[in-house]
């Protein structure tokens, strides 16, 4: 008899991502056998995210998709959008088991990750304490919750001997890593002991949640130097509207002793746009303080109102026609300062994580098209040299 067959299909963050890893490990140690194509499953996994409306729309797309299949798999639905509304995926025709939150961890305890891509993402952290009024995540993954350092740093060890040459560090509010005493740079810089012919990436982080132990650690080779920071406004009622725990003026601050100890760090934002509350002066705060900062780039998103938050009740900021607008000029300010700092590379060797045998990424988070015919593996560590073909960035082994 064959061993039963499943797929793994994910929406949403590096959270996600990591979850969905473990729970292919898990699978696998039960003997099923998986596989990259849903309909070749006896059953699929979608685990889905809620962040937004178009993530919602998103994981039901994804989970239809795996219900209309002639192979008739049998479904199973987890993440946030199962635990935010279970009757309404249970609805669906063909789902055939929801898991909570509950049910996943419990399901995916202790279990070390089998990464599918090049690049692993350990999980360290989840649950968030903050309450910002426009998210809906924190209250269906609970409390901040860490997972002690010594069990990090053994499945961390796994993964480079597996063949990782990076990890990223990833969890819903990861400067919230607390282990006893040991904060995110202690996990970190224990981290680092293990770490030689290889590097470590940390996810997105909060900036209230930087310390200086952990700014001084960002100056160490074996620390990718991208940091992607949720700004989410420059204007400074409006992230007291958000409930979001710092002012314009700590980001600019932060990212000033970011890059005095890493000038070449690649310095990302998240921005939302339309939030109740901004403005056209609030906005054009914003728009001024992200053109004052040395970013490398910014994740520009139009407010999604999440029923149940604080910020869901109190209706659109602005017309939906201006809220586009202004999304469109941020995603071009970003477009531009990306060309901007991509240029600052071109000519230079920079360590780069090979992903595909026709793509790259750098430490810096440049993504580099390999230009030479030459055979590369997969998750292989290597220098390259960063040359320029129109708008996109070419890499050729040194």
């Amino acid at each position: 008899m064959r061993p039963p067959t499943a797929a793994v299909l994910t929406v949403g963050c590096r959270l996600n991502q990591s979850e969905s890893d473990a729970l292919r490990r898990r699978l696998a140690l039960q003997g099923v056998a998986l596989v990259d194509a849903p309909e070749q499953a006896d059953t699929c996994y979608v685990n889905t995210c809620t962040v937004t409306a178009q993530a919602d729309r998103s994981s039901v797309q994804m989970i239809r998709r795996a219900c209309r299949l002639h192979s008739q798999p049998r479904v199973v639905v987890l993440g946030c959008l199962a635990q935010r509304h279970p009757e309404q995926v249970r609805g669906i025709p063909g789902v055939r088991e929801v898991w909570s939150n509950e049910r996943k961890q419990a399901e995916i305890a202790d279990v070390e990750p089998a990464p599918v891509r090049s690049r692993a993402i350990l999980k360290v952290q989840d649950g968030c304490s903050r309450r910002c009024s426009y998210c809906v995540v924190s209250a269906l993954r609970g409390e901040p919750q860490s997972v002690p350092a010594r069990r990090v740093k053994g499945q961390f060890e796994s993964l480079l001997a597996a063949g990782f040459h990076e990890v990223v560090l990833t969890g819903l509010n990861l400067g919230l890593y607390l282990d006893g005493d040991t904060t995110l740079a202690g996990l970190l810089s224990g981290l680092l002991e293990s770490c030689n012919n290889a590097r470590i990436r940390l996810a997105s982080i909060e900036p209230d949640t930087i310390d200086e132990a952990l700014v001084a650690l960002m100056s160490e080779a074996r620390v990718c130097p991208h940091f992607h920071i949720p700004l989410q406004s420059g204007d400074d009622a409006v992230l007291g509207q958000m409930s979001r725990p710092y002012r314009a003026l700590d980001v600019e601050r932060l990212v000033g002793r970011i890059l005095k100890v890493r000038p070449e760090a690649n310095v990302g934002m998240d921005v939302i746009v339309g939030f109740p509350g901004e403005t056209d002066d609030a906005f054009e705060r914003t728009r001024h303080f992200v053109a004052a900062m040395p970013v490398g780039y910014l994740h520009v998103f139009p407010f999604s109102p999440r029923p149940g938050t604080e910020a869901a009740c109190r209706g659109a900021s602005a017309p939906a026609k201006v809220v586009r607008e202004r999304v469109r000029e941020l995603r071009a300010f970003s477009d531009r300062r990306r060309q901007e700092y991509q240029a600052r590379f071109v000519g230079t060797v920079r360590p780069a994580i090979v992903e595909t045998s026709r793509t790259a990424l750098t430490d810096n988070y440049l993504r580099l098209s390999v230009a030479c015919a030459v055979n590369l593996a997969p998750r292989a560590l290597v220098a390259l040299r960063v040359g320029q073909k129109g708008q996109g960035l070419t890499g050729c082994p040194c």
